[in-house]
């Protein structure tokens, strides 16, 4: 915390060995060491355990894994603090959870929202060399995002968060759906085709069948939102002010075009 007083942590909790009836998800949570008190306290997701209070959350938009508790499923991922508040990403349910450093609870859990690329024209073809973005009636990106920071302007507080996006890969479980246009394959929905998007090679998408909080007859998703957020903070939640949609791309295609689809395994 600003004053030094606090060190807080982000306690993921990721099932490493893959879920299973002889493996662990440990709970997620956030701890506050108070270093002045000499004092330690978590917190953590178990009041939303209940029936009612996990429908809350997939009502939201929050992406749940089905037959799950929130309190194991929410693996908090990066702090911000602002204040008396922290403020946490869970970025495989793209969510934001706002906690009370003083009581040490969980005060609201908010959902980071979607890019709506029927609106933001967007490029998922990693096999076409140039840069042509296109806009997709029913495709969205689930922002699921890792960093977040606080900052304040004329007595506004916001938060900006990093929409990277991540999936689930832990021992044989995953929830990456990984479609090849080019032999056929169509979107999970199959409203993207081959036909109608020119796509011609692999796109990966979020495989929807195993969680709640995402529409999967309706809508095909992406993993992340390549871009950055801005939210407003209010005693009734998180704001969305702000989404920087995709300029990234887009700056990216004019500054450095040999290298747009580029990748951490396949650097031309």
């Amino acid at each position: 915390t600003a004053d030094g007083r606090r060190i807080l942590t982000a306690d993921e909790g990721e099932p490493r060995e893959g879920y299973g009836k002889n493996t662990t998800d440990p709970k997620g949570s956030i701890t506050i060491i108070d270093l002045a008190a000499d004092t330690v306290s978590q917190a953590d997701f178990t009041a939303y355990d209940t029936l009612q209070g996990r429908q809350k959350l997939v009502d939201q938009g929050i992406v749940l894994k089905k037959d799950t508790d929130p309190s194991v499923d929410l693996e908090p991922e990066y702090i911000a603090v602002g204040g008396s508040n922290a403020y946490v990403t869970l970025q495989e349910a793209n969510a934001i959870a706002v906690v009370d450093i003083t009581t040490a609870e969980v005060t609201g859990i908010y959902s980071a929202g979607y890019e709506d690329y029927s609106k933001v024209a967007v490029d998922i073809d990693k096999k076409d060399e140039s840069y042509n973005p296109k806009t997709y009636a029913s495709l969205k990106g689930i922002r699921m995002p890792d960093s977040i920071a606080y900052y304040s302007v004329n007595g506004v507080e916001y938060l900006v968060t990093a929409n990277e996006g991540d999936a689930r890969e832990w021992g044989s479980y995953s929830n990456e759906n990984e479609r090849n246009f080019g032999k056929g394959k169509t979107s999970p929905t199959g409203q993207i085709t081959a036909e109608n998007s020119g796509l011609s090679g692999k796109v990966v998408f979020f495989d929807t069948t195993d969680y709640d909080g995402v529409d999967g007859n309706a809508t095909d998703y992406l993993f992340g939102g390549r871009s950055f957020t801005i939210y407003s903070v209010s005693a009734d939640g998180i704001r969305e002010v702000y989404d920087s949609g995709n300029d990234f791309e887009s700056k990216t295609a004019a500054y450095l075009p040999e290298y747009f689809n580029c990748s951490n395994d396949d650097v031309s």
